[in-house]
């Protein structure tokens, strides 16, 4: 499931690829990334104990990833940190023959038919995305007009195709007359 926990744990990770094989202590990788020192210690807790990263205590302690950034899924992460994306039986990342126990009747589940399309694809897009593919620098604005120049760019589109103008998170929504 996405969650703060997810997002700052790709954060804390990106962070520590980008410096490795430099270890970054919690206060360190917390004032850099702004996330809450304790709920980090948290996160990194969590995937210390699944493999991902490697702590080291002491003055030149600190964390550090034990994974090659091009071979850790942001799916596998996501999935660590906040279990896994849909949490039904039916939606589940290879959905089995049976039902959730939510589902009355013996029907095909509406919600599983208006939602599995949507699982796969989110499985699929995060399966394809590895921690080496947010590493990329920002990309210096190449036109005075440019929007969002500095911005770093992934080597595929996650924007829909539109021909409305994408909202920035810091501007206002604008309703439609």
């Amino acid at each position: 499931m996405l969650t703060r926990k997810t997002t700052y744990g790709i954060r804390a990770l990106a962070r520590m690829a980008r410096v490795r094989p430099q270890s970054l202590s919690v206060a360190e990788l917390a004032e850099q990334e702004g996330i809450p020192p304790k709920f980090l210690a948290v996160i990194l807790s969590d995937l210390r104990q699944r493999g991902i990263v490697r702590g080291r205590r002491g003055r030149v302690g600190g964390y550090q990833l034990a994974v090659d950034p091009k071979a850790l899924s942001i799916a596998e992460v996501v999935e660590s940190l906040g279990g896994p994306l849909f949490p039904f039986v039916c939606l589940a990342k290879e959905p089995l023959a049976e039902r959730c126990r939510e589902c009355p009747g013996s029907l095909v589940c509406p919600a599983q038919n208006a939602l599995s399309n949507a699982s796969s694809a989110a499985y699929a897009a995060l399966k394809s995305l590895f921690l080496s593919d947010l590493l990329w620098e920002p990309e210096p604005a190449a036109a005075e007009g440019q929007q969002n120049p500095g911005v770093a760019r992934l080597p595929f589109s996650t924007a829909p195709e539109s021909s409305e103008p994408v909202r920035r998170a810091d501007e206002p929504r604008r309703h439609r007359e």
